[in-house]
C-alpha cells in the first residue's frame, strides 16, 4: 500500500499564515532541468528535488487563536516537528530538506518551532498497465473513481518521494513508513491510500 500525505486540519475556520522573512516567491528547485515529469519550474512547489536555501523563511506568523500546533502543519507546504523529521531519517537519512522555522502568533509570541520539509526523492513510480487514468505524458488525477496503482519494484527501497509524471503531487510514503509515523503517535497526519503491485 501507498499513502499520499497531508495535513488534516480540525480547526473551525481556515487561518491564514505570512514568512516574516525570506521571500517565498523567489524559492525554486537547485535543478531545474528537464527530465520528462512534470516540468519544474521557478517557484516553490513539491517537485521531489531540493530546493535553493537562500530565500527559505525562518519564520511564519500565524493568524487565529493560539491553539497546539500539531506534529504535521499546513503553511507554504508541509511544516512539521522534529519527531516526524525523526522517523523520516531514520528510513532515509540525509535525503530530505529540513529547514528549521518558528513558528509565531500575530502578537509575536512564540507557537512552536518546526520544520519546512521538502522530499527530496523524485520517482516514476505509478504503474501504467493496472492504472485507469488516461496518461498523457502526465497523470491528471481528476477525482473521478478511475484506479492509481502503484509499482514495488519501481519504488525500490524508498519511503518518501514526490512521483514526477503527477500533477499537483503531494508527497507519497511507503506502507513501513505510514507505521512508524503511527507508532510514533504523528498528530496532524492525513493520508489517502493506494494499491501498488509486486
Amino acid at each position: 500500500m501507498v499513502y499520499f500525505l497531508s495535513y488534516m486540519s480540525e480547526e473551525v475556520y481556515s487561518y491564514t499564515c505570512r514568512a516574516l522573512d525570506g521571500d517565498v516567491n523567489k524559492i525554486q528547485a537547485i535543478d531545474l532541468t528537464r527530465d520528462g515529469g512534470v516540468r519544474i519550474r521557478p517557484g516553490y512547489s513539491y517537485y521531489g528535488r531540493p530546493l535553493e536555501p537562500t530565500h527559505i523563511p525562518t519564520k511564519i506568523e500565524l493568524s487565529g487563536p493560539k491553539r497546539p500546533i500539531r506534529d504535521i502543519y499546513a503553511a507554504y507546504g508541509l511544516i512539521v516537528s522534529a519527531k516526524f523529521k525523526d522517523v523520516i531519517e531514520s528510513f532515509e537519512p540525509n535525503v530530505h530538506q529540513f529547514f528549521p522555522i518558528e513558528l509565531v502568533w500575530e502578537d509575536g509570541s512564540h507557537a512552536a518551532d518546526r520544520f519546512w520539509f521538502i522530499p527530496c526523492n523524485r520517482l516514476d513510480t505509478v504503474d501504467r498497465a493496472k492504472t485507469t487514468f488516461e496518461f498523457r505524458n502526465v497523470w491528471f488525477l481528476d477525482g473521478s473513481k478511475k484506479e492509481l496503482v502503484f509499482s514495488r519494484p519501481q519504488l525500490g527501497n524508498h519511503h518518501v518521494w514526490i512521483d514526477k509524471y503527477i500533477v499537483m503531487p503531494t508527497p507519497a510514503i511507503s506502507e513501513a513508513l505510514k507505521a512508524s509515523l503511527d507508532a510514533a503517535g504523528i498528530t496532524g497526519a492525513h493520508y489517502q491510500h493506494f494499491p501498488e503491485t509486486g
